[in-house]
């Protein structure tokens, strides 16, 4: 499979054009950004490499070898590798697949997540101030002053104590450690919400006030809306009642009058 490497070469390619059609009658104008990308051109070649290529050629001769026994169902000899020999891509056009990065953490979270599906649905904080918030962390307690408690914290945990207990680092499954860290997890989110509710009953008992939640405003507003669409919905229906009911009284035509009559004929 040849390598395509067009969109790299554009500068030599378009002044191997202006250099040809010099000698011709139409004109040639240079493009704007020719003298651009000449002072200033790119600092490295986008050009795909081939990534799979020791799969591709570090195959045994077993392995790469062609059967050449006839198959019990047609008698004939096969003279081709299927396009995936165990488990290999033989074909070129997967030369240039890019490998599939996977982590340790990511079958933790795939685990965290199937048990616990609502916990995608919490609000989560994206943005880093310095992009150095994991090290102010110490997973030594679940419990983290910069950090929310969620899922993350619990696939943290569960690798601080793979690597820092001897109880779990001897073990062979990491299930152990994260049973422990699931269940500090269920203890401390008891803990925060019984807090929080306590919290609130405290301030409402001192006097204060709690508007509305943004989802409770959210409603109001879809509310809105459908009785909105509900009063046009109704209208539009008698209307429609209204012209199937007498399809003539949609377009009134007025008959020609006696007087108008005569006079034209006149």
């Amino acid at each position: 499979m040849k390598i395509q490497d067009k969109a790299t070469n554009v500068l030599q390619r378009a002044a191997h054009l202006l250099r040809a059609q010099r000698t011709s009658r139409d004109p040639v104008f240079e493009p704007t950004w020719f003298r651009v990308v000449a002072n200033h051109p790119p600092t490295q070649n986008l050009a795909r490499k081939p990534h799979n290529l020791e799969k591709f050629t570090d195959k045994t001769s077993k392995e790469s070898a062609v059967q050449q026994e006839p198959r019990a169902s047609s008698g004939h000899y096969v003279t081709r590798q299927p396009p995936r020999f165990n488990g290999i891509y033989t074909n070129s056009r997967h030369l240039y697949r890019p490998k599939k990065i996977t982590y340790f953490e990511d079958e933790i979270r795939k685990l965290f997540f199937e048990h616990h599906p609502w916990e995608l649905a919490r609000p989560k904080l994206l943005v880093e101030t310095d992009g150095k918030d994991s090290t102010r962390t110490n997973w030594s307690t679940l419990d983290q002053l910069s950090k929310k408690l969620d899922g993350e914290s619990v696939v943290q945990r569960t690798i601080y104590l793979l690597e820092n207990e001897p109880k779990y680092a001897k073990s062979k499954s990491w299930l152990a450690a994260y049973d422990q860290a699931r269940l500090e997890f269920y203890r401390l989110r008891i803990r925060q919400d019984t807090q929080a509710k306590i919290a609130a009953e405290e301030a409402v008992m001192y006097g204060a006030v709690f508007g509305k939640s943004f989802i409770e405003k959210g409603v109001e507003k879809e509310q809105a809306y459908i009785e909105k669409w509900k009063v046009e919905a109704l209208e539009a229906t008698k209307a429609k009642q209204a012209r199937n009911a007498s399809p003539s009284a949609a377009v009134v035509e007025e008959a020609p009058s006696t007087e108008d009559f005569t006079a034209s004929s006149a």
